[in-house]
């Protein structure tokens, strides 16, 4: 065997020793009175799977590895047979049969996965008490909403259509049949009962249901038309492409458009999931953990019932208007960011093209919550039991699409209808309802080639001003005057840097006169 071969296999052997080393360590630092697997028994285990694996290769038979995994599974069985009685659980067995599974994962070129295997198991076996302390703490209504969150995200959302719905409200008329590439006309071979008629347009769409192109017929017989691609690239079309035309009403045309079932739902997939990132976190750390703590996780959750949790808390202990006004902030500083992680997810070049007017929102935001916190001389206090809703609901992830649905439906047709000049005003009263549905309804329409991208970023940072505000006019209403006067002026500050950062780097003269990005 070559020197370099044979310090190959050295090297795997001392990998497999190593971690099952470590596995063992792990079992007999967590049971030291009880331990009846060792630390030298599990580097014996992973050196097995080791040679079982090495002469399943040298002799070109996996029936090696499972002859040594049945009698290493006999030894095992009846050790945990022996033992029952002195202690509850199997851990340690299963611990030893994923040990020597490393030793084969090694031998066969698998390392890192084997490493990173290795590496889980530590991080489950370790924090044992840890991970008990947490599931007491858990609720069976948590993971119902749990094992509902991943139901509508790993079952219902794949299966929803991915193209906007006016293509499925159209009706087939027939297939292309031939393209000329230097003239751009098109072919159609009519399907039965079809009727066209000169100047009318249909749609050519691909494989995939998306639209390729659209076409103004000039010419009709019985069984085919032809016509000019008016929009789209001629050579995308192809021979048997399917043609389908539309409703022939406009309205109703422009608001299907608007709508993508699978988008729609993954946007809501994505700010549950933010959302419940936030709630796990309150969990964790629980929500007495400080107030300035609780404001920023909770601004994850919800801004909106931190801020009404901090107003209705100022009216029972008014001398911590200071802290609460700070934990406000940053509840509604979280925003940004936050925004800007859900935008990246679908929409990468907005979220740049948003990234500097948000990011000096959430520094000012940051430095005056800082600033409030430095002048608060007030003892310690705790800060208000802030109840959430449940992490997830159907309900909830429902009636969040039912709006975002009808505010894509209200930007679309206003942007149709009235022109981009309007959509301050959609995204300054849509901002008041919810930032995440008309920050994603720019999104929309800044990707479907509707408005300039430095227009929809002015926009989206606008709805996001709105929806701050919107938290102060609760605060007016809900709490103390006094914590309303210490939010008024940071909050103006906070929506002043935004909108002059926005007015400095956006140039918004050429963005209402182009389209695209």
């Amino acid at each position: 065997m070559p020197q370099d071969d044979l310090t190959q296999l050295f090297a795997q052997f001392g990998l497999a020793a190593l971690l099952g080393f470590l596995i063992g360590l792990e079992r007999e630092l967590r049971d030291q009175d009880s331990v009846t697997i060792g630390i030298r028994d599990f580097v014996l285990f992973a050196i097995l799977g080791a040679v079982s694996s090495y002469a399943a290769i040298q002799y070109e038979s996996a029936w090696l590895i499972l002859a040594a995994f049945t009698g290493f599974l006999v030894l095992i069985l009846s050790s945990y047979w022996a033992q029952r009685f002195h202690g509850p659980g199997i851990t340690t067995e299963l611990a030893a049969v994923l040990t020597f599974f490393l030793g084969v994962l090694i031998m066969r070129g698998s390392t890192v996965l084997a490493i990173a295997l290795a590496l889980l198991a530590l991080g489950i076996l370790f924090p044992k008490h840890t991970i008990k302390s947490f599931r007491a703490h858990v609720q069976v209504h948590e993971m119902r909403a749990v094992l509902l969150f991943l139901t509508i995200t790993f079952i219902v959302l794949p299966i929803l259509p991915r193209h906007s719905l006016d293509t499925y409200l159209s009706h087939p008329v027939g297939e292309v049949t031939a393209v000329n590439l230097d003239s751009g006309r098109v072919e159609i071979a009519l399907a039965p009962k079809a009727q066209l008629a000169p100047e009318r347009q249909v749609e050519i769409i691909g494989a995939n249901l998306e639209r390729i192109g659209t076409i103004v017929i000039d010419r009709v017989s019985r069984t085919t038309a032809s016509g000019l691609l008016s929009e789209g690239e001629i050579t995308e079309v192809h021979v048997e492409n399917r043609v389908r035309e539309g409703l022939d009403i406009e309205f109703i045309e422009v608001m299907a458009s608007a709508v993508r079932p699978y988008m729609l739902w993954l946007i809501v997939v994505l700010v549950s999931f933010v959302s419940f990132a936030g709630y796990v976190l309150i969990k964790l750390i629980g929500s007495s953990a400080g107030i300035g703590l609780t404001g920023l996780i909770g601004g994850l959750v919800s801004s909106t019932v931190t801020t009404l949790s901090f107003a209705r808390r100022s009216i029972e202990s008014p001398g911590g208007n200071s802290l609460f006004a700070m934990a406000i902030i940053l509840a509604s500083t979280i925003m940004f960011p936050r925004l800007l992680l859900e935008i990246a997810v679908v929409n990468p070049a907005l979220m740049k093209n948003i990234a500097v007017p948000l990011g000096i929102m959430t520094l000012t935001g940051a430095l005056i919550a800082a600033l409030l916190f430095v002048r608060s001389r007030q003892p310690a206090l705790a800060p208000p039991q802030v109840k959430f809703d449940n992490p997830f609901s159907l309900k909830a992830a429902v009636s969040f699409g039912l709006v975002f649905a009808a505010i894509l439906i209200f930007t679309r047709l206003a942007t149709h209808y009235l022109g981009d000049a309007w959509l301050p005003i959609i995204a300054l009263v849509s901002g008041l309802t919810d930032a995440d549905a008309i920050a994603f309804s720019v999104s929309s329409l800044q990707a479907a080639g509707l408005i300039h991208i430095d227009w929809a970023s002015f926009n989206l940072v606008l709805g996001a001003i709105s929806n701050t505000f919107m938290k102060l006019f609760l605060v007016f209403g809900l709490g103390d005057r006094n914590l309303f006067k210490k939010l008024l002026l940071p909050f103006l500050i906070i929506g002043s840097v935004g909108i002059a950062t926005t007015l400095l780097y956006y140039d918004l003269a050429a963005a209402l006169t182009g389209s695209g990005t």
